[in-house]
């Protein structure tokens, strides 16, 4: 990459002034994140079965804290999409992946994948 030329690919845009290290360490918090924020889905799955499945309140406490990991997940979303350049649609399309069951976890493979080689691209 030149001095002068930012690397864009579907995966984002790197500028040679961009800190290579935050956008590493942003993909890591998001990588984490969207795997909790899956598994957090999955629980709060269980959870609404089992409240209007069975009148189970066993995990009744769950929904606030899925609630705080989502906004975590979001605010993963956020970080690593204005180091990118995304666009406001495609970080709002990606903070609805969490919306549906498992989706979170091809989303993290697929951003990895992404932005990993933009990283190996950039010289990181």
């Amino acid at each position: 990459m030149s001095e002068t030329q930012a690397l864009t690919t579907p995966a984002g845009e790197l500028r040679p002034t961009d800190d290579l290290n935050k956008v590493a360490g942003a993909l890591k918090f998001f990588r984490v994140m969207a795997v909790i924020a899956g598994v957090a889905l999955l629980i709060l799955c269980v959870e609404l079965i089992l409240h209007y499945g069975f009148h189970n309140e066993a995990l009744a406490w769950w929904s606030p804290i899925h609630g705080l990991l989502f906004m975590a997940f979001m605010a993963s979303v956020y970080n690593l999409g204005t180091k990118l350049r995304w666009t406001a649609v495609r970080m709002i399309g990606y903070i609805c992946t969490a919306f549906v069951p498992v989706l979170s976890f091809w989303l993290e493979r697929k951003v990895n994948a992404g932005v990993s080689a933009l990283l190996h691209d950039a010289g990181a």
